[in-house]
């Protein structure tokens, strides 16, 4: 099975903290960083968000993961990584199913035919209303005590909750 993973702004989180790192199962990993999507890799925070959510940064992001991938992948995006998952799907990029951990901006989109499951903590600000949550998404898990970047605590209750529902799809 090949897995394709789309970091944060910050490149969060590393292979370590991945949450494929526990995986036993044989996989193919392709790890992306969104300022090397597009093709910014001066950019790092929040002035990558600004290239990608004020420029046309997700447009390129977009448009290179469309000319990268090929075949029936899984996908795996954090933060801003799970919308250019998002965006490439509704650009035709064909995936088995996508995972969007903490990927705020998925607010601002409407439903995929892609299998998609998305994962928020509840301390989040920015995750979207309750309304998208029971209309857009496929699946849709909110962590208590857990805040934006839960995914970067390995051993927290949010990041093992995340871990077996991906596993579990992924192992089927």
């Amino acid at each position: 099975m090949n897995i394709c993973i789309v970091t944060d702004i910050l490149d969060q989180p590393k292979h370590e903290q991945c949450i494929l790192s526990r995986l036993e199962t044989k996989l193919s990993v392709s790890r992306f960083a969104l300022n090397d999507l597009c093709n910014r890799p001066d950019l790092r925070g929040e002035a990558l968000h600004s290239c990608l959510f004020y420029d046309d940064g997700m447009d390129e992001v977009v448009r290179v993961l469309n000319q990268t991938l090929n075949g029936d992948c899984v996908g795996i995006g954090y933060s801003a990584g799970g919308t250019a998952l998002w965006r490439a799907v509704v650009a035709g990029l064909s995936f088995a199913s996508i995972f969007c951990i903490s990927s705020t901006r998925l607010r601002e989109e409407a439903s995929i035919s892609t299998p998609n499951q998305v994962f928020f903590g509840a301390d989040d600000h920015g995750r979207p209303s309750s309304e998208w949550l029971s209309s857009v998404p496929d699946k849709f898990t909110i962590f208590e005590n857990a805040g934006h970047t839960y995914y970067l605590a390995p051993t927290s209750e949010a990041t093992n909750a995340t871990y077996n529902k991906i596993a579990k799809s992924i192992n089927r």
